[in-house]
């Protein structure tokens, strides 16, 4: 009897032994998921490439911009009005001849190219101002434009009147970027350019001009001009409206 009772206390745990066997199964449960857990996460080597980041894609604006702006159509009779020191002022295409354009800048009568180009210049700021004419236009339209062009002109110049006076003149020229520019008649999408010309001539006749201005396709024309001279002072115009003489095909 006493044999057997012995052989029960062995086959039969106590509750204590099953508390430990229990305890025992769950670390190796735990240790055998750990270890599959860190087996199915790769660790990130040199070769492997991060998050790609995130590309903008082009808008229908910057598609659009690539296109260089060619030298609009223009005809007798267009009529932009702009706004210079709070007034509203005229300038149109009076007549077209032989290439040329009669063109009435602000009151100020211009005879230019077939792209406003001037070869027949008179003051912006100050009236009734004698005549200077070129060999060849000033070029402040180089067309076509597109970001990133420059160029340079070279041409001899004569200011009209009882003393004449000669000498000659350079633009340097050059396109900057698309901007969206805020004037009275809306916001355009235009082409923003800055043209640097300096004159000089006999007696120590000298003046130095900056003109920027940007220029919208839509308008066939700039929408803000803003020019400066050491002599002449300066003018900034904004486009009020735009009236074609011809609709626009």
């Amino acid at each position: 009897m006493s044999t057997e009772r012995d052989l029960n206390l062995h086959s039969e745990p106590t509750p204590q032994m099953r508390r430990a066997q229990l305890a025992a199964t769950g670390l190796i449960l735990l240790a055998v998921t750990f270890a599959g857990c860190a087996a199915s996460r790769e660790p990130l080597s040199a070769e492997t490439p991060p998050n790609p980041a995130v590309v903008p894609t082009k808008t229908a604006a910057t598609d659009s911009d690539a296109a260089p702006i060619a030298k609009p159509s223009l005809h007798s009779g267009d009529v932009w009005v702009d706004r210079i020191q709070g007034s509203d002022r005229e300038f149109r295409i009076e007549s077209i001849h032989d290439g040329k354009m009669e063109v009435n800048f602000w009151g100020a009568e211009m005879t230019t190219d077939a792209a406003f180009n001037i070869f027949v210049y008179r003051s912006l700021t100050e009236s009734s101002s004698e005549p200077t004419v070129s060999s060849k236009p000033g070029l402040w339209f180089a067309f076509p434009l597109y970001p990133g062009k420059t160029w340079d002109n070279r041409y001899d110049w004569e200011m009209m009147g009882a003393a004449p006076v000669r000498g000659k003149a350079e633009d340097h020229g050059k396109v900057l970027r698309w901007e969206d520019v805020k004037v009275p008649a809306g916001t355009f999408h235009a082409l923003k350019v800055e043209v640097n010309s300096r004159y000089y001539g006999k007696g120590g006749m000298a003046d130095d001009e900056t003109l920027v201005f940007w220029y919208s396709p839509q308008v066939n024309r700039f929408v803000k001009f803003d020019y400066r001279s050491m002599y002449e002072g300066g003018l900034l115009a904004e486009l009020v409206s735009y009236k074609p003489s011809k609709p626009s095909d």
